[in-house]
């Protein structure tokens, strides 16, 4: 019997909850995703309603079953497998995500933030299956940080360690959403991006790129491609979101030790301009000791569907039996 089961391949739900879109599908012991799909995080007034969507989808769209349900969201509590007051999602400020999913699907839900499921991702399935330190930052509508230290994934005390968007990177800058000033998350999440390129281009002589969109039809992957093509004003904007991401950066790195460091979200699909001025700016404020040991990189696993192979790989760290 237990030949038998080496021989099956399991399968996963991995559903990966961010800010604007919320993404999941099935994956095998493998990580293929075998069926995927995602829905805007917006369009449901409840969590049981985008359960519910998600059930249906599920459904029809794959024909197996599937082992259990991994699931990675921000600001969770480990502890509760909780929702704890997320700025960036509107569905009360405590939610039992953990409840609500396995109560539908009668299946087992396992639950974490979604950088540090982002990480077990790149540790089961990624570039860091030889690493035992390294880290990951997601970048989206929010800012996330896994950090993998040792073998294991750094929770905290509460099991809300990694809330590196909430790392105040100017004193009394802009207001965030966690109703702090100046964080990390203000200036390189995706609405923070935006924020910056519409005030550099409202004191700009009108020769830009990007005045050929609409104010409201300005991306952060619009900034980043409009800075290749050496448009001046996106490579200001450019050049002051690495330049924060970087002085972030820095400061972990001098705290721990953290030589591998994972790049991940949206963003990260605008090549290598990203890296390249993240990093120059990080070395300014790395000590000189740690500074020409850094390796920073694209997670390729980015490319791949990483934030559901991250939540499935959630699963297996969770249940000894997977391992």
């Amino acid at each position: 019997m237990g030949h038998f089961k080496q021989l099956t391949m399991s399968h996963y739900l991995g559903i990966d909850i961010g800010g604007t879109n919320v993404e999941f599908g099935i994956v095998d012991d493998n990580g293929e995703i075998l069926y995927s799909s995602s829905v805007p995080t917006n369009a449901y007034g409840t969590v049981e309603e985008l359960a519910q969507e998600i059930f249906d989808k599920v459904k029809s769209g794959f024909k197996g079953d599937f082992e259990a349900i991994g699931i990675g969201a921000p600001s969770v509590n480990l502890e509760t497998q909780q929702i704890e007051y997320a700025p960036n999602l509107q569905w009360g400020d405590v939610i039992p995500i953990k409840d609500i999913f396995s109560d539908l699907f009668k299946k087992d839900v396992f639950v974490a933030n979604d950088a540090n499921a982002y990480a077990l991702g790149i540790k089961v399935f990624g570039e860091g299956k030889d690493l035992d330190n390294f880290a990951v930052v997601t970048l989206g509508t929010g800012v996330g940080l896994g950090t993998y230290i040792n073998g294991s994934i750094v929770v905290g005390a509460n099991g809300l360690a990694g809330e590196i968007g909430h790392f105040v990177v100017r004193q009394a800058g802009r207001e965030c959403k966690c109703g702090n000033m100046g964080c990390l998350e203000g200036y390189v999440g995706a609405a923070g991006i935006v924020a910056t390129a519409k005030e550099k281009l409202e004191f700009s002589s009108g020769g830009s790129l990007l005045n050929d969109f609409q104010p409201s039809d300005i991306s952060p992957l619009e900034v980043f491609n409009s800075a290749r093509k050496e448009d001046p004003v996106a490579l200001e904007v450019v050049d002051s979101v690495c330049h924060d991401l970087g002085y972030a950066l820095s400061s972990l790195i001098n705290l721990l030790d953290i030589q591998n460091i994972f790049l991940a979200g949206g963003i990260t699909n605008s090549g290598n301009i990203l890296k390249r001025k993240t990093e120059k700016h990080l070395k300014n404020y790395t000590l000189p000791n740690l500074r020409n040991r850094i390796n920073l990189k694209i997670s390729t696993l980015n490319q791949n569907g990483g934030g559901i192979l991250g939540a499935a790989a959630l699963i297996k760290a969770s249940n000894p039996v997977l391992k």
